[in-house]
């Protein structure tokens, strides 16, 4: 039987984390949505801060479940060598850790769909600005070509 007091405070870590960074991904929705360049760049800054935290606790976490044998293993398989006692403490924070990454993910991939749509919709200006000949691609490059016949103005 191990100690888990030390993996279970990085779960805990890991899901203050988790309530830090859902505020400001939703946060970057309202400013994305609403076209806000110059505060995006804020959150953008903020998350990079927190990201750097992050990488420490995952590198806590790794070492701790390599520690206990449990490399490369998901919660939940850890949950299952674990004796029933721990499994009722561990039980509610993996769960709740989950939660909380699900719900960071749904707010990232709103941001992340309206971020597209508004690049979609400079990459159009564009091509009307310069008469269809150039538009941006993913990468950055710029791209010359046709625009498609719905793009063309009568």
């Amino acid at each position: 039987m191990h100690d888990l007091s030390a993996f279970q405070e990085v779960i805990r870590q890991l899901i203050e984390f988790f309530d830090r960074m859902i505020p400001l991904e939703q946060s970057k929705l309202d400013v994305v949505s609403r076209n806000r360049v110059s505060e995006l760049e804020e959150i953008i800054k903020k998350e990079q801060a927190e990201i750097m935290a992050l990488r420490g606790l995952d590198q806590r976490r790794e070492r701790l479940q390599e520690e206990f044998g449990w490399k490369g293993m998901t919660f939940q398989e850890i949950l299952k060598q674990l004796p029933e006692e721990q499994q009722r403490e561990a039980g509610p924070l993996f769960d709740e850790l989950a939660l909380r990454v699900s719900t960071f993910q749904s707010v990232t991939e709103s941001s992340r769909t309206i971020m597209e749509v508004n690049l979609h919709a400079i990459n159009q200006m564009i091509a009307r600005k310069t008469g269809g000949a150039r538009t941006y691609g993913e990468d950055g490059s710029v791209q010359t070509g046709t625009t498609h016949f719905t793009d063309r103005r009568i």
